[in-house]
């Protein structure tokens, strides 16, 4: 009976510290997620090179493809397709940035891009300074999720290490001298193990949760019969919005060039808005058919329409700030995950560990008969 126990012990021991596939692919995934957009960035920084230096936008994608099939190692990936099917679009006289967008909801990186890219095709404005921008978007969007990366590794250590501390009777057990099959060889210390194991398995749920419900992107209010969005999907629409208005757009053409490079949530409460300035409802009134979230975005285009000021660099602000708060708080629940993870260890994790671990121990070494 003991030696089962320890058997089951090992091997829920083994289950809980191997490697999960879900785990394994979500790290491939994010590796994977780190070479596109180090890959992207690169491609893009030698479009804007190229057109920095008078090419033609064809010309450009030209010298990028080229690039990328004289490196051996990355000719074939997911980023060069893409390249690849770009420069076939530009070559027939097709805009870019629909090429870009297609393959986005595979790519995510590519959003960014394909909104650019659009935008500045729509307007006819110079594609350098949407290319750079695309460039900026993509490096401080990888930056933020490393920061964010270093903030969590100590929570997650914490949380492995408290899932070990209910798997260590049996070593413990070991360097005093009871083997696994005294060691829960009694009916008293098999319960407590069974119990023991439970409370773990229960905790290691409950901090996973924790974790996971901390680093969740802040959503914007639902909507029945609309996808959830984020505050950086609003985020990126409004520098996206920035762009257009740099180009020399109106306010109304550039939500609505902006609305149709944006996700579906996106896009419809852009459109809600769009519809709210045509029917001459004003200002305030249209931009009430949108998300609060959108409130800094109002009020920067608000400041604009009543003092005449130029709405670019007010959007792209409030865009940052929305940006940077979101990032902000991110990290700030991240730090604030360890201190909630205190309530598994006290509540599952230690007392697990005296039932699979100090009880057993006490039973075994203790004359039986002194404590039954």
């Amino acid at each position: 009976m003991g030696r089962i126990l320890a058997a089951l012990l090992l091997l829920l021991g083994g289950y809980a510290v191997w490697p999960r596939r879900r785990g394994m692919r979500r790290r491939r995934e994010a590796a994977t997620s780190d070479t596109r957009v180090d890959s992207l960035a690169a491609v893009l920084e030698s479009v804007a090179l190229c057109l920095q230096a008078g090419l033609t936008p064809v010309q450009a994608v030209d010298v990028a493809v080229q690039q990328r099939r004289d490196s051996a190692a990355e000719q074939d990936d997911a980023i060069g397709s893409v390249l690849t099917e770009v420069q076939r679009a530009l070559h027939r006289g097709a805009p870019g940035g629909p090429a870009w967008a297609r393959h986005s909801d595979q790519i995510p990186e590519l959003r960014v891009v394909a909104g650019a890219w659009t935008l500045t095709e729509a307007s006819g404005s110079s594609l350098h300074p949407a290319v750079m921008w695309s460039v900026a978007q993509l490096r401080e969007k990888r930056a933020a999720k490393e920061r964010l990366s270093a903030v969590t590794a100590g929570t997650t250590s914490s949380m492995m290490l408290m899932l070990a501390l209910p798997l260590a009777g049996v070593p413990i057990g070991l360097l005093v001298g009871v083997p696994p099959g005294e060691l829960y060889g009694s009916f008293p210390a098999g319960v407590a193990l069974v119990v023991g194991l439970s409370l773990a398995a229960s905790g290691a749920v409950m901090s996973k949760r924790l974790l996971r419900k901390a680093l969740q992107p802040k959503k914007i209010s639902a909507e029945e019969g609309l996808p959830d969005a984020t505050l950086d999907d609003v985020a990126d629409a409004a520098l996206m919005l920035q762009l257009a208005l740099s180009s020399g757009a109106g306010i109304v053409e550039s939500i609505e060039q902006v609305a149709v490079v944006s996700p579906h949530r996106i896009r419809t409460e852009l459109r809600r808005v769009v519809a709210g300035y045509r029917w001459g409802l004003g200002h305030r009134t249209a931009w009430s058919y949108a998300d609060v979230s959108w409130e800094p975005v109002s009020a920067a285009l608000a400041l604009s329409l009543e003092h005449g000021a130029a709405p670019a660099a007010s959007v792209k602000a409030a865009g940052q700030r929305l940006a940077e708060s979101e990032k902000s708080r991110l990290q700030a629940a991240a730090g604030r995950a360890e201190t909630f993870l205190l309530i598994p260890l006290v509540v599952f994790f230690l007392p697990a560990f005296a039932l699979t671990t100090v009880i057993p121990l006490v039973i075994a070494l203790v004359p039986r008969g002194g404590l039954f």
